[in-house]
This record gives structure tokens, C-alpha cells and sequence, in this order.
């Protein structure tokens, strides 16, 4: 009896000691902007990359979706699995590390390099920083197999370089054929950084441990975070005020010889430009969170000094109908539709707003800008021809692969838009009748044509505005689609000034062929039919912007948001 007690007391002794070293070793949440510089131009930042999976396979998109395409999951189990190998940290170590992982994103800059057909090519400086809360000699493992593999697939034939700096190991991935595609990791302790630049990496160790000042002094995150709700989010982006300016430094010369031929007026914006950026716009933010059905993605932009205030009257929302559906086609691939009580007074508030934050010399060019806008939907007068307009306007893309725009404006002024028309399509302009409704149509193709129907003008491409006549004389319009009239529903507990439908079948199909390719089912067990169906239901985006106190937000519903992605982007790789 005596050793059964004695066995009894060890076997308590044991557990005690593993529980307590289970509870030891647990991971502990940290905040991940201490890990990156303070100069970092674009953040992002995830607590949980189970927690993400879980988020997109919980929503009803995903359990309508997956099992058309053949995709096989049983994400509670997964999710379950996920939480004991990181609580236990009881598996190889690649599992460990993913389950525990705490990842970071950090954008240092872009360089720019000519491509042989003479476009530019912009590649971000960045870094990914990964908190595994884990040994360090797992996590070099699970980056030797991880990265290592990655680099074979995406970089074919490659050279591995190691060497030591401070004490800390890197090793660089680069193709054996040559080229400027890279690789560079390091291990420091239980984090792990991988970027595409030696420096950048080494940005990042130092923040770390405090050498070099991080993000997370930064009262502009902060904000960001209370906005957007960081805490109860599956991940979060930052972007401090000046990195679109600092974006636009780099694109800004390839972009400024397509618009003027002068070499002095090149060098004037090239300079300008960035500067125009930097003092109307703030520092911009992103969320992401499991909502409706879907994945909710939001964003905040926020606007420097009293813009915000300054635009309230002006572009408030005004009280249109939806009868600019009936306008389109059931199949378009991009609309968006605009509501301001006046559209003109909205355009005229939005450039004296912008205007305010300039010197006068340069309030010039945020007119031109503005009116640059507007000239691809055939309105070369936006204050007249806005003025004509009534509260509902409409812009379109009828497919995906085309670049011709549309536009479908309320008629408040008949006559005013008819010379307006008129003027941009030409005297040569021939008038042919489609169904009910004439379509003036210009003897330049460039101009396309337009067409007065009800209360609405229609303008576009010719092709494009036969095509909406047409839809509509048949009954195939917007207005009858299925996901335009769940779309109706919005986002946002108030009015929003502009909302938009994207048809992302063609975006959402390879995000499923990836999942399915996972696993031990595929193509072969999808069903098409069905599938198609599913995808008419659940693969459109639906958007929403406001105006709100400090700046514009913006929610955007979708079946995997900004995480699909990713996904296209890389995993497949």
C-alpha cells in the first residue's frame, strides 16, 4: 500500500511539473510594432495565423463555397489541433512555429528598376518578423524548411549564402542563374525575420532589441488601433502619414512623362507631387475580422488639419434611388455608385478642401488633377456638367479585362447635358436607334457614345452602351441581380457616399483550387454546376465609403477579403 502511495505522490509530483512547465512555456502575446522600425512606411500585423484560417472557414461564404470545389475541411478540428500544439508545443517544429507565431510585416521603401520593355518595375524594401515564442534552435529548423522550400519554388536553381553578424546568423537565398531576387533570413533568439533585403533584416533585429527606435511609440498607430479595433481584429495595417509621399517619389518621374512632353514641367511635378500628397493626406489604416457571412475588411484614411470638417456640408449623402440599376447589365463586372445631395457643390467643396492645404501655385494642379478624373468618362466640364446632374451617378466596368469606363448620371438639367454631350461627341455624331431609346454615337471611336434614357444619361464606349440598351430592353439588368439586391443592405448604420459591387469569381476560383490542392480531394470531386451557382451567390465585393470625423472610412464585405490575396500571391508558390 506503502508503494502505491510513494507511485501516486511521484506520478502528482510530475504533473505538477509538466503543468507548470506547460505554463511556463505557454505564449504570451506581444505587441509586434516594438519589432519593426520606427521609419516603417506601410505595417501589417497578425496575432494568429490559425486564427485567420479559422475566420475565413467559419463563414457562410466558405461552407457554400468549399464543398462545390471539392475542398475537404474540418476547420474546428484544425483550429482545436492548432491550439493544443501551441499551447503543448508538442509537434515538429515547422507546427510549433506556425501555431505560435506571432507575424509582422514592415515596408522600409520601394526601389524602382527599368524593366527590358522599358516599364518601371517597383519592388517593396520589406521584412517579414515572426515571434514564435519558441527555442531558437527549433525555429532555425522550421525556417530551413519553411524558407528554404519556398525559395526553391519561387527562385528555381538557387545559391545559399551564411554568414554571421553580431552574433545572429544570416543566410541568403539567391538564384543560381543570377538576377536581384532574394532571400535573407535570421534567428535571433525565438524571432525570425525574412526579407528581400540585408538591410531591411537587420532594421528589424535592431528595433527589436532596442538599438534603433521602433513603431510602437507611435501615437498616430495607437489611434489607428482604438479606430479600427485592433484588438478583436484578425489583423491589422498601418501606414504613418507621409508614406504615400514617400511612394510617389519613386513612381513620380515614369508617371509625369506621360502627362506632359516639357522637360521643365516633368521636373516641376516630379518635385511637387509628393509634397501636394504629403499635405492632403494622413496616415492610413486596415482591419480584418469574420462578419455578415464573409470577411470584413476596413480602412480608415484620415485627413490632416480640418479637411474632414471642411468636406461634411459638401459631400453629404444625398437620398437617391437605386433606378440607375435598370441602366446596366445584370453581368457587370465593377460598379459603383455615388450619392451627394449636389454633385457639384461636392465637387467644388472637395477641391477648395484639398486647395486650403496648398500655397496657391500649386492649388492649380489639384484642379487639373480633378479634372483629369473625370475626363475618361467623356466630361470634359465636371462643373457644368455635375451642375446638369441630378444625386445618383454611376460609374462601370462592363468586363473585367476591358479599361473602358462608363458613366450613368440622374438628369437634374436635360438640355444642359444634351450640349454637353453633344460637344464631347462631335458634330460628325450619327444617331441610331437601340429598342425604345436613340444612341448618338461619334465619328471618333475614342468618344464612344451616349444615350438618354428616362430620367438617366448613359455614357460609354459604343460597344458598351448598345450592350446596356440592350440588357435593358431584355429585362437583364442590375437591378434583377441576385447579389446587387443583397448588396442593398449596408454596411454602415448611416447613409455612405459611395458604395461598390466587383464581380471576384475569377479572383475567388484560384483561392479554392489552392485549398483543394491541399488536401487529398480536387478537382475531381468538385462539382462545376454547383460551384457556379455558388459563386453567382457569394464571389462579389461589396464596398462602402463615408465620410466620418477625421477622415474617410471604408468597409469592404467579401468571401476572403485582402487574405485571398495573399494566398494567389504567394502560398500558392
Amino acid at each position: 500500500m506503502a508503494i502505491i502511495r510513494r507511485s501516486l505522490v511521484v506520478i502528482f509530483l510530475l504533473a505538477v511539473v509538466a503543468l507548470a512547465w506547460l505554463w511556463w512555456t505557454r505564449p504570451v502575446k506581444v505587441d509586434m510594432s516594438a519589432y519593426v522600425p520606427a521609419d516603417s512606411i506601410v505595417y501589417f500585423e497578425a496575432d494568429s495565423l490559425p486564427d485567420i484560417l479559422g475566420g475565413i472557414t467559419s463563414t457562410d461564404a466558405w461552407r457554400e463555397l468549399a464543398p462545390a470545389a471539392g475542398v475537404e475541411t474540418n476547420p474546428g478540428g484544425s483550429r482545436r489541433l492548432s491550439e493544443i500544439v501551441s499551447f503543448t508545443g508538442m509537434a515538429p517544429s515547422d507546427a510549433v512555429v506556425l501555431a505560435r507565431a506571432q507575424v509582422a510585416v514592415a515596408v522600409l521603401g520601394f526601389e524602382a528598376a527599368e524593366e527590358p520593355d522599358a516599364t518601371l518595375k517597383l519592388t517593396p524594401r520589406a521584412a517579414l518578423v515572426a515571434e514564435t515564442h519558441t527555442s531558437e534552435w527549433r525555429v532555425k529548423a522550421a525556417v530551413e524548411k519553411l524558407v528554404g522550400g519556398f525559395a526553391r519554388r519561387s527562385l528555381g536553381p538557387e545559391r545559399v549564402e551564411r554568414k554571421e553578424v553580431d552574433g545572429v546568423q544570416f543566410v541568403t537565398w539567391t538564384a543560381a542563374s543570377g538576377g536581384r531576387r532574394k532571400i535573407v533570413t535570421a534567428v535571433s533568439e525565438s524571432v525570425a525575420v525574412i526579407g528581400n533585403d540585408e538591410a531591411v533584416v537587420q532594421a528589424c533585429l535592431d528595433a527589436r532589441r532596442g538599438a534603433r527606435p521602433s513603431l510602437a511609440g507611435s501615437d498616430e498607430l495607437k489611434e489607428m488601433r482604438v479606430r479600427l479595433g485592433s484588438d478583436g481584429a484578425l489583423a491589422f495595417g498601418f501606414a504613418p502619414r507621409g508614406s504615400a509621399a514617400k511612394v510617389v517619389e519613386v513612381f513620380a518621374p515614369a508617371f509625369v512623362g506621360g502627362v506632359a512632353e516639357d522637360t521643365h514641367v516633368q521636373s516641376v511635378l516630379a518635385t511637387v507631387l509628393p509634397q501636394l500628397i504629403n499635405q492632403t493626406i494622413g496616415s492610413a489604416g486596415w482591419s480584418a475580422r469574420a462578419v455578415g457571412g464573409g470577411i470584413e475588411d476596413a480602412y480608415f484614411l484620415s485627413l490632416p488639419g480640418d479637411m474632414a470638417g471642411r468636406l461634411q456640408a459638401p459631400l453629404a449623402a444625398g437620398m437617391g434611388t437605386e433606378s440607375g440599376a435598370e441602366m446596366l447589365p445584370r453581368d457587370v463586372y465593377q460598379v459603383s455608385r455615388y450619392s451627394f445631395r449636389s454633385p457639384e457643390v461636392a465637387w467644388r467643396g472637395l477641391g477648395a478642401a484639398l486647395s486650403s492645404q496648398v500655397d496657391v501655385s500649386r492649388a492649380t494642379i489639384i484642379t487639373l488633377a480633378l479634372e483629369a478624373l473625370l475626363k475618361p468618362y467623356g466630361v470634359e466640364q465636371p462643373k457644368e456638367f455635375l451642375r446638369a446632374c441630378g444625386p445618383e451617378m454611376w460609374t462601370a466596368r462592363l468586363e473585367q479585362a476591358s479599361e473602358q469606363k462608363m458613366l450613368v448620371a440622374r438628369v437634374r438639367d436635360r438640355e444642359a447635358l444634351l450640349q454637353q454631350a453633344r460637344a464631347y461627341l462631335g458634330r460628325g455624331a450619327r444617331t441610331e436607334r437601340v429598342g425604345d431609346v436613340e444612341m448618338m454615337i461619334s465619328s471618333d471611336a475614342e468618344n464612344g457614345a451616349a444615350s438618354f434614357v428616362g430620367d438617366y444619361l448613359i455614357m460609354g464606349a459604343e460597344a458598351d452602351v448598345r450592350a446596356c440598351l440592350i440588357a435593358r430592353g431584355e429585362g437583364r439588368t442590375l437591378k434583377n441581380a441576385d447579389a446587387f439586391k443583397a448588396s442593398a443592405q449596408g454596411l454602415f448604420d448611416e447613409s455612405a457616399q459611395a458604395r461598390t459591387l466587383t464581380d471576384e469569381r475569377d479572383f475567388v476560383r484560384p483561392v479554392l483550387s489552392y485549398f483543394a490542392g491541399r488536401g487529398d480531394s480536387g478537382p475531381a470531386r468538385a462539382n462545376p454546376s454547383a460551384l457556379e451557382a455558388a459563386l453567382a451567390r457569394r464571389a462579389y465585393s461589396v464596398s462602402e465609403t463615408r465620410l466620418v470625423e477625421g477622415g474617410f472610412e471604408k468597409k469592404t464585405r467579401s468571401s476572403f477579403g485582402l487574405f485571398g490575396e495573399i494566398v494567389t500571391r504567394f502560398a500558392a508558390r
